[in-house]
């Protein structure tokens, strides 16, 4: 006695067909076989809805989006790179690093770590230029855009929403009077008393200046209080910060 082929039996079939000269021959019969059936014609048409369905793309899958933080309590989910680990330069790329740290926790493609996202930094100027950056992040159709105006309010905002930062602070001298170049540390949230970041070369020593441990992980998961980061950071007032968002 015959043994109906089930739906499920006969769709592994075609999705073991490899073009192989037995499996094309199979297909032909097929084909006549459905062709001599009463209707035959109508299931072969090219509009037949099997045949536009079978033909039809499937809906790109959205890429997905940083789920919204409930409180300020947790931290994102950042992975840690450490700049020192970057080469000779590498005291260099605090910013290539700190940003590198929030594309690769939005998945931006190839960017698994801070050096390739380096690279392409590189393609555009140095690792030390804002307009290198921005270059950088459109070549990877990327979020990311600096602002100037930053403050406690936003920051805490982008966090809320799922978006890490990269603040830009001044790392030298007492939190009272504040130097240096600039260094940039990526944000990941916050709690009643201050920032949780990852520094890219280190830990601070936020009251003094200057660094309390350098390299080998030391910058990973720190907490950054508001009294001795918000000086070093907010140098014009409540507004003023330097800052890259995510945000769309």
């Amino acid at each position: 006695m015959a043994e109906p082929m089930s739906a499920e039996r006969f769709l592994e079939r075609w999705q073991n067909y490899r073009d192989q000269p037995q499996q094309v021959a199979a297909v032909r019969a097929l084909h006549a076989a459905i062709a001599a059936l009463d209707g035959g014609a109508q299931i072969l048409d090219e509009q037949a809805p099997w045949a536009r369905q079978f033909s039809t793309p499937p809906s790109p899958v959205p890429t997905p989006k940083p789920q919204p933080k409930k409180t300020g309590t947790d931290a994102l989910d950042l992975p840690f790179f450490d700049q020192t680990n970057d080469g000779p330069d590498g005291w260099r790329h605090c910013q290539s690093s700190s940003i590198a740290m929030n594309l690769a926790y939005l998945e931006v493609p190839g960017i698994k770590d801070d050096l390739d996202y380096l690279k392409v930094v590189q393609r555009h100027g140095d690792s030390t230029e804002q307009a290198a950056h921005a270059a950088a992040l459109a070549e990877l159709k990327a979020p990311g855009r600096f602002i100037s105006s930053c403050s406690v309010e936003r920051a805490k905002a982008e966090l809320d929403r799922g978006f890490g930062l990269a603040f830009g602070i001044l790392h030298h001298g007492p939190v009272s009077a504040p130097t240096g170049g600039g260094h940039y540390i990526a944000v990941r949230g916050y709690d009643a008393t201050g920032w949780l970041v990852h520094d890219p070369y280190g830990e601070l020593d936020l009251v003094r200046g200057g660094w309390a441990r350098q390299g080998q992980g030391a910058g990973r998961n720190q907490h950054y209080s508001f009294a001795n980061t918000n000086p070093r950071w907010l140098l014009e007032g409540s507004s003023s910060g330097w800052a890259w968002i995510f945000s769309s």
